[in-house]
């Protein structure tokens, strides 16, 4: 049975590893192997162990946990940006545990949180471009496709993202 929660500084090595598992399955060919096999662990680790440890105030990581495992979690900043809004920083859930609703959970508790924040305001995110799946899947809880850029991202990577956005956090919560 899935539980879901709000994550704690005990959280961040699992975190931290399913954030690495999640990258190497989705961004292998994007991002270079060295970076995602050997920088990338070391770098989330920290990375988690900061958000973690001394979390900002509009920052919500919300875990899904199945029978102590973590099966996925969404990290999200209110109001983070003057034009787009908040903005969804991760979400991940675990091979395992795809197509089980857990990452459509995840994501309408962040749009619930972020309605009790600021309601009215935008939600983004970045996804690359060559992630088809991830963009069915944001496109599928209601974001819509606002363009694509090339940006630098980890590991030195230059890569193609395309900014998905909801209206407001409404739309992103289901309700």
């Amino acid at each position: 049975m899935i539980g879901y929660r709000k994550a704690g500084p005990g959280d961040a090595e699992a975190i931290a590893l399913l954030h690495v598992r999640s990258w190497r399955g989705s961004y292998r060919g994007s991002f270079s192997d060295a970076f995602l096999d050997e920088e990338q662990p070391g770098e989330r680790l920290r990375v988690w162990h900061e958000r973690l440890g001394d979390p900002s105030d509009n920052q919500l990581v919300q875990l899904a946990v199945d029978d102590g495992s973590l099966a996925g979690f969404v990290c999200v900043y209110g109001d983070e940006d003057p034009q787009w809004g908040s903005f969804v920083d991760n979400l991940h859930v675990a091979r395992a545990a795809k197509r089980s609703g857990i990452g459509t959970s995840l994501m309408r508790q962040a749009g619930a949180w972020l309605c009790r924040r600021s309601s009215d305001l935008g939600v983004y995110l970045w996804v690359l471009e060559a992630n088809a799946p991830a963009r069915r899947f944001y496109e599928r809880i209601g974001a819509h496709d606002a363009g694509a850029t090339t940006m630098e991202a980890h590991g030195g990577a230059t890569v193609r993202s395309c900014r998905y956005v909801w209206r407001d956090a409404r739309a992103l919560s289901g309700e």
